[in-house]
């Protein structure tokens, strides 16, 4: 967390192309990374937030029932893999966060865990089961082929739009409790 940058955001990862590193001798170093550099290192961080703090909602999909081949696990795998995307674009600063000037991701302070879990489970429930309404309700008019898009590109939508409000939501939040 950047010391001048405002309370709860990242700034400094977004700014800079500078990640810290260790070689495996013992010491950590600095290093310059291209955009794509930047990417692959901040992937893993952002997979492992989301990913964990998700965990309720990712256990229901996986006991939820299946009917075929399009199922809740496939709008979970389309919305996971977006949130998972866009969040770590915004942390490396490539895309802007809607509805806040400020570039870059949320901290990983107390209260913003706090909000991180009803926040990303929220946004997943919308994304899997929305998509799967979508997918019910379009289906007997357009066939399944357009159906099944129709549903993972609700999944993909509403899930790389709750990640890009999450910084808004999370000045929001902030100004709230504190």
């Amino acid at each position: 967390m950047s010391r001048h940058g405002p309370p709860g955001r990242e700034t400094a990862a977004a700014r800079s192309g500078e990640r810290a590193t260790w070689y495996g001798y013992g010491r950590r170093a600095r290093v310059e990374k291209s955009g794509f550099g930047l990417f692959l290192h901040d992937v893993p961080r952002l997979f492992t937030e989301v990913s964990v703090l998700s965990l309720p909602v990712l256990f229901v999909v996986m006991g939820y029932p299946s009917s075929g081949w399009f199922d809740s696990k496939a709008t979970a795998l389309v919305a996971w893999t977006v949130a998972v995307v866009v969040s770590t674009l915004l942390r490396t600063g490539h895309v802007r966060p809607l509805a806040t000037p400020t570039r870059g991701w949320v901290s990983l302070s107390p209260w913003l865990l706090a909000l991180r879990v009803p926040y990303f489970n929220g946004t997943f429930w919308l994304a899997i089961f929305g998509g799967l309404a979508v997918h019910a309700g379009v289906g007997g008019v357009v066939g399944p082929g357009p159906a099944i898009g129709a549903g993972l590109g609700w999944a993909a939508v509403v899930a790389g739009a709750g990640v890009l409000a999450f910084p808004r939501a999370a000045e929001t939040w902030l100004s709230v409790v504190r």
